[in-house]
């Protein structure tokens, strides 16, 4: 609500707020040194900073809100850090855009221009959060033009160029210089591509000069455990990523990825992931070079990170780089097998934090593509082991009880591993490899959340060419949804079987697959046995409520039963087909006495029970069906 309105509708409340402000703001500020706090002075200032000013102000009314501007300013001289913040950002609503400028100008040329015995630095860095925090308001205004920003911040530079000894070592207190530091960065951001301004490119060059002679490129000189020093660290290195943008130098990425600081690594990790991440990233962008060029420093910290935050964001970090430009592993020597090693590892004993499995769920991800890709002789080796753990670890993430974002992370997986893994016509990952990746699919496909589901349908638009005669010509695999991704790629997979050569094999997975994992019998006494206990009242445990089973059931045989007719007669060892078919004929039999030992109700009141049994009793009837056609078709050869 804009102020205008607020006084407009409550009139009484225009006097009653002024004269407490003026109370609390005569209260803040004394010679005598002693602290003195006004009840009032952080309900004024909250209040106050939720109103925003409007652009007629002062023109279409008598009311102007400039009467309670000099008594806010004089609130930020308070001692307390909050209510110094609590000013500055309630100060920008009552001055208008136009006057942005001007005002903080004026605020600027109050601050001492050399360094002085007699400086109450709460007074400056009072002073400093309310030009920061109108300087940002009046950059991010758009009722302004480019010329006008630039003729008036001209003075502004020029000023601050004037007292830059703020942000310098000749300052004592690290919390004003943080606060200097910041007005930097907001400027250097601001008008950082403009070229052929002399104030600002002097101003640039003392910045630069500031930055190579603060603490921030000497690890250890002030200790974190000083109050205000993690805030200065953080803000000395916004200016310097800032500054580097427009004249990098090659060594201080590399050096505050060493800081021991964590704040500082992370600052810079994330500034780094943004400009990776970036849609259409700037041509001379130097993020991209300086990090891939930086290989061993992010190497060491992946290696040596005790952060989780610093840690999941190095890892999506390397996620994101040219992997030509980090392999081979140098630091510590680590061979590709021992890579993908420590990555599973870090990946299966990171399941507390999601954001650490996700992050080493995707850069193992990488690698594996990337080794299939370029035909790394040890994935048929000593690799295959972890190669197996890895397709666990994504069918793991599949499951229903997973996070979201857990879930997602699998669906990005398997959709970028599409083109090398699913579709590959060498099965690097080897047949049971490469199922276990498929059936992960078809299980997101029918996931209850319809993110993970769209997620996972965008496979349709990365198999290969030459495989996409399988469905129906007039489908955009851009337009597919995930019931209709689930049924292309039900009949993707069996063409894939006839590719591979493993029609036999295929089969015999397909027809498991229709047969299910559980045992119809064990799930209803689970079920029943776990009525009574409040602990789980609430738990839907492995419920989807969204998947339609009989659906996928009907859809896996539809397929199979093409598969079946469209190849030649299968020889299919009885070995394998007894077991398939005792397990069949078993769990049909359990399930009609399950059924029939259900009391008679109507068909409306039907419990789940009912509901599992049925889906049961179909699995079992198509999967006989099936392995009847198995066993004609072994008869026959």
């Amino acid at each position: 609500m804009i102020g205008r309105e607020l006084f407009s509708r409550f009139p009484a409340l225009y006097p009653f707020l002024l004269r407490q402000l003026e109370t609390v703001a005569s209260t803040v500020d004394g010679d005598s040194g002693v602290l003195k706090l006004h009840p009032c002075l952080f309900l004024l200032l909250l209040i106050l900073g939720r109103l925003y000013p409007s652009p007629m102000d002062g023109t279409s009314s008598t009311l102007s809100l400039a009467p309670f501007v000099p008594f806010i300013i004089r609130c930020g001289r308070s001692p307390v850090w909050r209510s110094r913040e609590m000013a500055a950002r309630a100060l920008v609503p009552f001055v208008m855009v136009n006057q942005l400028p001007s005002t903080a100008l004026a605020l600027l040329r109050e601050l001492p221009d050399r360094a002085e015995a007699t400086v109450r630095h709460n007074h400056v860095h009072g002073t400093l959060l309310q030009v920061l925090h109108l300087l940002r308001a009046y950059l991010e205004s758009k009722h302004r033009a480019d010329s006008e920003t630039q003729h008036e911040l001209r003075d502004i530079i020029t000023c601050v160029r004037a007292r830059l000894w703020l942000a310098t070592r000749l300052n004592p207190c690290v919390v004003t210089r943080a606060a200097s530091l910041d007005i930097l960065t907001c400027l250097c951001s601001a008008l950082g591509g403009k070229a052929g301004d002399p104030e600002l490119a002097s101003l640039q060059e003392g910045v630069l000069e500031l930055v190579s002679d603060s603490e921030l490129l000497e690890p250890g000189s002030r200790s974190v455990a000083e109050p205000g020093v993690t805030q200065y660290l953080l803000s000395a290195a916004r200016l310097a990523l800032c500054v580097w943008q427009q004249s990098p130098w090659e060594s201080l990425p590399a050096r505050l990825l060493q800081s021991p600081v964590y704040e500082v690594r992370l600052l810079v990790l994330q500034v780094a992931l943004d400009q990776l991440q970036s849609p259409t990233p700037l041509p001379t962008a130097p993020y991209t070079s300086l990090l891939s060029g930086a290989g061993s420093t992010l190497q060491t910290l992946a290696l040596q990170e005790t952060h989780p935050q610093c840690l999941a964001m190095v890892l999506k970090v390397l996620s994101h780089l040219s992997l030509d430009t980090l392999l081979p592993w140098t630091v510590n020597m680590l061979s590709d097998c021992e890579l993908l090693g420590w990555i599973l590892l870090l990946a299966e004993d990171s399941i507390h934090s999601v954001e650490i499995h996700c992050a080493s769920l995707r850069f193992a991800s990488r690698l594996v593509i990337h080794w299939v890709e370029c035909n790394c002789k040890e994935l048929g080796g000593a690799m295959q082991p972890d190669l197996t753990r890895w397709a666990g670890l994504v069918a793991q993430c599949c499951e229903d009880e997973q996070p979201i974002e857990i879930k997602l992370t699998a669906a990005e997986i398997l959709v970028s591993a599409t083109p090398s893994l699913l579709t590959s016509t060498t099965l690097p990952l080897g047949l049971a490899g490469t199922l276990a990746l498929w059936r992960s699919l078809f299980t997101l496909l029918q996931d209850e959340d319809q993110e993970a589901r769209d997620r996972a349908a965008d496979f349709i638009a990365s198999v290969p060419p030459q495989l996409t005669a399988f469905g129906p010509a007039d489908v955009a695999p851009s337009l597919v949804n995930p019931a209709v991704a689930l049924d292309l790629g039900l009949g993707l997979l069996c063409r894939l079987f006839q590719l591979w050569d493993q029609t036999p094999a295929g089969a015999l997975t397909l027809t498991e697959w229709l047969l299910g994992d559980r045992d119809p019998k064990t799930d209803v006494e689970d079920d029943s046995s776990s009525l009574g206990d409040e602990a789980f009242l609430f738990d839907k445990g492995e419920v989807n409520l969204w998947a339609e089973r009989l659906v996928y059931i009907r859809l896996l045989h539809k397929h199979l039963s093409t598969l079946l007719a469209s190849a030649p007669p299968l020889s299919i060892n009885e070995a394998k087909l007894a077991p398939l078919t005792s397990l069949a004929s078993a769990r049909q039999t359990s399930t009609s006495q399950l059924l029939r030992a259900l009391p008679p109700v109507p068909e409306f009141s039907r419990t789940a029970d009912f509901t599992q049994l049925t889906i049961q009793r179909e699995r079992t009837t198509l999967a006989l069906e099936t392995l009847n056609t198995l066993r004609l078709g072994t008869l026959s050869c």
